[in-house]
């Protein structure tokens, strides 16, 4: 695939960020079929959410490997969902933990070796059906970026969340590294940035206010400012200026999701693997699914759509 992602056009604006995955599609239809774009808009509206592939199908490949982002494209994400960290020498990688021990069996942290190095640790070791794929080395951005370039089929999304070291603290300079690596590669318009660190969304809209952003709450985000109740939590994510927020399904009542919508947020809900689960938020009208089984995702909402 060349690199046309910039005419993958996101809307920046404070509400449904599945509109990145329908400006595509207008664009591929326009562009195939000289169809006007009142019917254009019409037919690419019935899909009512982006679905989103969680470390690229976690549950089908070893998470965050190339593999998994593989297994994303061939079942027809909207987007592919990963984790980036910095090396030692200042690489950016996909990788979800800080320690390596969890999906390599390595001691240590990334941020403990360099890329090269870290390249040659097995990601697949920890994964069920790791000998369906053998080894699988722990990706670049760059390694990532090249895959979707090769095997997307259409406009992918990406939607990378920026991760701390295991101290809690921030990379020194990843935010520069990522914006400017998108640049490289024209994928500022095609990318959503996506982090429970706050500080670092703040940022990346400084250093790049046309990318879109996204607040992760979950858990310890709820037992604080969430304790408050659901007018509390919309209004402390709108104070943030992001154009969605990212919610753990678990804590998406409808109550909270009015609230969302009544600050012009997109909302989407995370990491939803059952089919029930799927279907229902679908139904509530959010503006995508993340899910480590891209397959039912498909399967699903292709079949309500």
């Amino acid at each position: 695939m060349n690199r046309t992602n910039d005419q993958v056009c996101i809307s920046k604006r404070m509400a449904a960020p599945a509109a990145i995955f329908v400006c595509a599609a207008i664009l591929t239809l326009l562009s195939m079929s000289g169809c006007n774009a009142t019917k254009a808009r019409s037919e690419i509206q019935e899909v009512s959410v982006m679905r989103v592939a969680h470390r690229g199908g976690s549950a089908l490949a070893p998470e965050n490997t190339l593999a998994a982002f593989s297994v994303g494209l061939q079942h027809d994400a909207d987007a592919l969902e990963m984790d980036v960290h910095l090396s030692k020498d200042g690489e950016i990688i996909v990788t979800h933990d800080p320690l390596l021990e969890r999906t390599t069996g390595q001691l240590g942290e990334v941020a403990d070796y360099d890329a090269k190095t870290l390249g040659g640790f097995n990601a697949a070791v920890a994964f069920a059906g790791a000998t369906v794929y053998g080894s699988q080395k722990i990706p670049t951005f760059d390694e990532v970026l090249d895959l979707v370039e090769r095997e997307a089929k259409r406009p992918v999304v990406l939607q990378v969340e920026i991760k701390l070291r295991n101290d809690g603290t921030r990379y020194p300079g990843i935010e520069e590294k990522l914006i400017a690596k998108l640049h490289e590669r024209g994928r500022i318009e095609s990318t959503i940035i996506i982090s429970f660190d706050f500080p670092s969304l703040a940022r990346i809209q400084e250093l790049e206010p046309r990318i879109q952003t996204g607040a992760l709450i979950s858990k310890k985000y709820m037992t604080s400012i969430g304790a408050k109740g659901p007018k509390a939590v919309a209004e402390d994510i709108a104070s943030l200026k992001v154009d969605y927020v990212g919610i753990n399904y678990q804590y998406l009542s409808q109550t909270l999701y009015n609230e969302f919508r009544s600050k012009k947020l997109g909302v989407g809900a995370w990491t939803v693997n059952e089919a029930v689960d799927i279907s229902r938020f679908h139904k509530m009208g959010v503006d995508f699914i993340t899910s480590d089984r891209p397959d039912l995702l498909l399967q699903i909402i292709g079949l309500e759509n």
